[in-house]
């Protein structure tokens, strides 16, 4: 975080801007969490500032009430604590939450959790430049650095099978794709197998129904949101900034985005949607929405990188 971010993060948390913001804005509307794989500690931190402030729900309730008509059944401040991707480490920080009371959901890459498969962005040194590079382009240049999707490491990023029983009792589990691709530089017929197929997979993985999904690294279309209903989700949460009222598209769910490693000003304030001005910063637009990543054939950044934007 540059200077300028923690300056404004400071100011709006120790001016009583982020007090307001939460009375005013998230006493009645659901604040959406988002977080990848955040150092324990860091995250018992953020939990000691959240606790007090809000109250946990499950995003399988927010979508009911917004389906249903049953806002005011949600308790004021609700929060939707939420991890993409199923990265092992998450299995301590559910039992930080677990101890706090606030359930979670963790959106999984199906073809990578229960594996010892790496995440593709962890095997080449600029990942970013990657995002727009259609699949096959993609796929072909991480192979040329030997990189295989269905290669078995000896190290092991994602969770085991036995990590994923063992938090049914504090997780929903989402769907994050089968291998996380960037779904808007896909074509359709790509894009439909990863979207419908890990659905499947991931019920035969934890035995339960997997209703919601979350576009990998925030990119989507309208013919995705199309897929992920068609595919059967109940919901799809996006990475476009702000929070979610009971007349919120299910599939365009918007989340308040925070770096894993933020510290107590950053979390506050991205708490009270500061994530509009560090979006501004790239879009040049106020409505928070994140930039589609734009097919190319080039290796090589297309976009500027969206500081909200991660894999």
């Amino acid at each position: 975080m540059g200077a300028l971010e923690r300056m404004i993060s400071a100011g709006i948390r120790r001016s009583g801007t982020a007090s307001a913001i939460r009375l005013l804005v998230a006493r009645r509307r659901v604040s959406i969490l988002l977080y990848h794989d955040p150092d324990p500690e860091t995250f018992a931190e953020h939990l000691d500032y959240i606790a007090p402030r809000y109250n946990g729900v499950t995003l399988s309730a927010v979508v009911d009430a917004i389906r249903d008509g049953t806002w005011h059944a949600l308790p004021d401040y609700p929060l939707v604590i939420t991890f993409d991707d199923g990265w092992k480490g998450n299995t301590k920080i559910a039992e930080l939450c677990r101890r706090a009371g606030f359930p979670i959901t963790i959106f999984l890459s199906s073809a990578i959790v229960a594996t010892n498969r790496h995440f593709w962005w962890t095997e080449h040194p600029d990942a970013e430049s990657l995002k727009s590079a259609p699949t096959q382009r993609r796929l072909r240049v991480l192979a040329d650095g030997g990189f295989e999707p269905d290669r078995e490491y000896v190290d092991r990023q994602a969770l085991s099978q036995p990590e994923l029983e063992g938090m049914t009792d504090i997780a929903e589990f989402g769907a994050h794709t089968r291998f996380h691709p960037i779904l808007s530089v896909c074509d359709e017929s790509v894009a439909w197998e990863e979207i419908s197929m890990c659905r499947s997979e991931i019920e035969t993985l934890v035995g339960r129904p997997c209703r919601h999904f979350a576009y990998p690294s925030g990119d989507y279309t309208e013919r995705d949101a199309e897929m992920a209903a068609r595919a059967g989700f109940s919901s799809a949460r996006t990475i476009d900034v702000g929070w979610t009222g009971p007349g919120s598209d299910p599939y365009r769910l918007r989340c308040l985005g925070t770096p894993d490693d933020a510290g107590r000003d950053r979390l506050a304030a991205d708490l009270s949607g500061a994530g509009f001005i560090w979006r501004w910063g790239v879009t040049r637009r106020w409505d928070g929405r994140h930039p589609a990543v734009v097919p190319s054939d080039a290796v090589g950044p297309t976009v500027e990188p969206d500081p909200l934007s991660v894999p």
